[in-house]
């Protein structure tokens, strides 16, 4: 499964911010543009946001299945070697 580089998603942050520092600072307006990359930026940090959510619920339901199928295993070996040790026993 391809994730989301935190890292990368924070550069992105910094060179928005950095943007939006220089086009308030700007004589040149791009309105259309700027309008664009603002609702992009949005998207994306929403993107992320949902992304890391699941991610999160992804690893919880991960570590869930382990614990889960550490104990079935355990259970299982457990009672074959009795059904074992009672087939031994029947011989």
């Amino acid at each position: 499964m391809q994730g989301i580089d935190k890292r990368e998603h924070r550069r992105m942050e910094e060179v928005f911010n950095k943007y939006k520092n220089s086009y308030s600072n700007s004589v040149i307006k791009l309105e259309e543009d700027n309008i664009k990359i603002c609702q992009n930026m949005e998207e994306l940090n929403v993107l992320y946001s949902s992304f890391m959510i699941l991610l999160n619920e992804l690893q919880r339901c991960a570590r869930n299945y382990e614990q889960k199928k550490i104990v079935t295993r355990s259970i299982l070996h457990k009672n074959l070697r009795k059904l074992n040790a009672e087939a031994c026993r029947n011989r």
